[in-house]
């Protein structure tokens, strides 16, 4: 638990998952937390690992603020996240999401919808099972280099658990169709491989980056299975100074197998 948060004010669910809510909240803490456990069957028995230790924090907009966390900009936008500032580490919800990909939902950003809410908790739910992961990391890496991890073992969730079939953010994609019309070098003006975040990039590009990596994903998944992630991790997770984008290719054409160099270069985005 975090000292500074108010627990006693909250209730407390010990079933599947142990998740302290608000009163009154009981029903969608229930749906959190089985949500949460759901996943965490699925990716134990893909990734042939254990359940890592996780608890689920709900949390009213009033205590917004308190919430533990690692970072202070994990609280500007109202969206989940994994927080190793308690032990175990806290999935932290808001009672009330306003956010995705780090943007307030409005009437331009479409609506949060229970897909993809469902699918904001298979991120964390990835993520904590990647952090539980013993294995060490590289040093340095391509931004891109986890975060396909991530998006890939998600919306394989959502397909596992929900039948969802390709992307959840429909809506988003359907406001940003341009970014996926190549140039004439037969590339999109930004790709999942070309991306980077500097402190003076505009948000709104790496929302962009977020809509490229959930069709990769969906793309993925439409001609291999789960399978291609542990193969990865098995290259990957290894103590290495640095990682250039092209190693990453490599490693990624290696868990995918024949074909898949080509496979990769004819994504226009990639």
């Amino acid at each position: 638990m975090a000292i500074d948060f108010p627990y006693d004010r909250y209730e407390t669910l010990t079933e599947p998952v142990t998740t302290y809510y608000p009163k009154g909240a009981e029903l969608q803490a229930r749906q959190a937390a089985q949500i949460i456990h759901n996943a965490a069957e699925q990716l134990a028995q893909a990734l042939a690992c254990p359940v890592p230790e996780l608890e689920i924090l709900l949390v009213t907009l009033q205590d917004w603020e308190l919430a533990p966390h690692d970072d202070a900009e994990e609280l500007d936008v109202t969206q989940p996240y994994l927080t190793e500032a308690t032990t175990p580490p806290t999935l932290v919800v808001p009672v009330v999401l306003d956010g995705v990909f780090g943007f307030v939902l409005d009437e331009n950003l479409g609506e949060m919808t229970p897909e993809k809410f469902a699918f904001a908790l298979y991120h964390e739910a990835v993520l904590a099972f990647l952090e539980d992961d013993p294995r060490p990391w590289p040093e340095e890496y391509p931004l891109w280099a986890d975060e396909w991890q991530i998006k890939f073992a998600a919306l394989w969730l959502s397909l596992q658990l929900d039948g969802q079939q390709g992307v959840v953010n429909k809506d988003l994609h359907e406001q940003y169709a341009e970014i996926f019309e190549p140039e004439p070098d037969g590339k999109t003006p930004v790709t999942v491989r070309g991306f980077d975040w500097f402190e003076d990039t505009d948000p709104e590009e790496y929302l962009c980056y977020q809509l490229l990596l959930e069709q990769f994903a969906a793309d993925l998944l439409s001609a291999y299975t789960i399978d291609i992630l542990p193969r990865f991790l098995a290259l990957y997770r290894k103590p290495t100074v640095q990682l250039l984008s092209d190693e990453v290719t490599n490693m990624l054409v290696s868990a995918l197998g024949p074909g898949s160099e080509e496979w990769l270069e004819a994504l226009v985005y990639f």
